[in-house]
């Protein structure tokens, strides 16, 4: 009967790790997944965490006053991608263009220049950049934080 007893105690500690190893493998599973689907987010954070874009210039082009040539720079930072802007022009009375894309990719220290005809805004007094940058799909990829010029 003792050798019973010390059975029963050998197999009861087997269960118990091969229960601890199934938990781990589905906690595991859990945790990777999450992690997997961060990943994209935590991406594109660093890629517009140092990033800036910003107006150097913008002209009007026309007496009637809605055509301007808008250069525009980008700093060092960053990674050796193209990044590319989104811009609205709004002028004293509060009305805004449609979103303009700068249709250019700024490599870091660029510069770059686009006129844009007909914006429908007429004596714009500023305008708003947005970064942006395309995905492993193609896909834009807007950045959190805009810059301001005023004209």
């Amino acid at each position: 009967m003792k050798n019973k007893k010390g059975l029963s105690t050998v197999v009861t500690t087997l269960i118990i790790i091969l229960l601890v190893l199934v938990a781990v493998g589905i906690i595991w599973g859990v945790v990777n997944n999450l992690l997997n689907k961060s990943s994209g987010t935590i991406e594109s954070s660093t890629k517009c965490l140092d990033l800036e874009v910003k107006a150097a210039k913008v002209v009007n082009t026309t007496v009637d006053g809605d055509d301007y040539r808008v250069t525009l720079t980008r700093t060092a930072a960053g990674d050796e991608e193209d990044i590319y802007a989104k811009i609205v022009f709004y002028n004293a009375a509060g009305e805004n263009s449609v979103v303009k894309d700068f249709g250019e990719g700024l490599q870091p220290l660029e510069t770059a220049s686009v006129e844009y005809d007909d914006t429908l805004v007429f004596d714009a007094n500023k305008i708003e950049i947005t970064a942006y940058y395309l995905d492993d799909n193609g896909k834009e990829k807007l950045c959190p934080t805009t810059s301001s010029f005023g004209i």
